[in-house]
């Protein structure tokens, strides 16, 4: 609101981005872009494993594999956070399929992440809102009731100028192999064969409802047991669209596009089927 009264757009649409999420990667500040982050596949004897990479010796191709642009707004940030287990987040297709074509195996590749970093991602956040704050303090722009005189506005509007690049800080993008992710991170946890318990333990981190968890705990009562992801019954079909549909309002805490996948993926998993 400060920001606003004082007409400063360019950290109106930064706190914008924050609050309502990135647009793309060339808005994206630096400390929002992650590097060096581990890939891990999961193996479904095993669990998660981390990923072997051949071609370590091409930097490039290294640095592109393991970049990731976090564009999710700061409300989303908050709840990873929270997390005492790692986060994992499914790297886009083309590039999944690039490294099970290396490694020569089809496991499901994600990126890992701890939640320490999305710790730090809020931090430079809230140090950026105390840099902003204190200055227009040095500078004598107190807004008395949040009424700006206009030579404290104009005072305000020098100062953006000269100090916008420091505020936003340096853009980075990772270029065409990192491109396609959207940076948006869910909690992986490990969904065990026949046990409900796994699987409704992920899919509260995702943010579905006890009473849509237990609407698919009572469809899978009321299904055989399916043995193909592409056939897994009538009333499971149904939660699974309705699930979807709940993603793309925006009420579930995973990416719209991604929910299919995921959803169906951690069906699978419960019924050991392979996906």
């Amino acid at each position: 609101m400060i920001s606003v009264k004082l007409g400063l757009k360019d950290i109106s649409e930064w706190l914008d981005y924050e609050i309502n999420a990135y647009p793309d990667y060339a808005s994206l500040p630096d400390y929002r872009i992650v590097r060096d982050v581990p890939i891990r596949g999961f193996n479904p004897y095993r669990g998660w494993v981390p990923y072997q990479f051949t071609n370590a010796d091409n930097n490039d191709i290294y640095q592109s594999l393991t970049t990731m642009h976090m564009t999710n707004p700061v409300s989303m940030l908050v709840e990873y956070a929270k997390s005492e287990d790692s986060l994992y987040c499914d790297v886009p297709q083309f590039m999944s399929e690039f490294l099970q074509k290396s490694s020569g195996c089809e496991f499901r590749m994600a990126w890992c992440l701890s939640p320490s970093v999305i710790i730090k991602i809020l931090s430079n956040t809230r140090s950026r809102i105390l840099d902003w704050a204190l200055l227009l303090e040095e500078k004598g722009i107190l807004g008395e009731g949040l009424l700006f005189s206009h030579e404290e506005k104009m005072e305000a509007k020098g100062m953006t100028i000269n100090n916008i690049n420091n505020f936003h800080g340096n853009v980075n993008n990772a270029g065409a192999i990192g491109a396609g992710n959207s940076g948006d991170v869910s909690q992986q946890n490990v969904i065990n064969a026949g046990d409900f318990n796994s699987l409704e333990k992920q899919l509260k981190d995702w943010g579905v409802p006890e009473a849509d968890i237990s609407a698919l705990h009572q469809a899978i009562k009321d299904s055989p047991t399916p043995t193909s992801p592409d056939n897994l019954g009538s009333n499971v079909g149904k939660w699974l669209g309705d699930m979807v549909g709940k993603a793309y309002s925006g009420s579930l805490k995973i990416a719209a596009s991604a929910a299919p996948a995921l959803l169906t993926n951690a069906i699978c998993h419960y019924y050991n089927i392979p996906v």
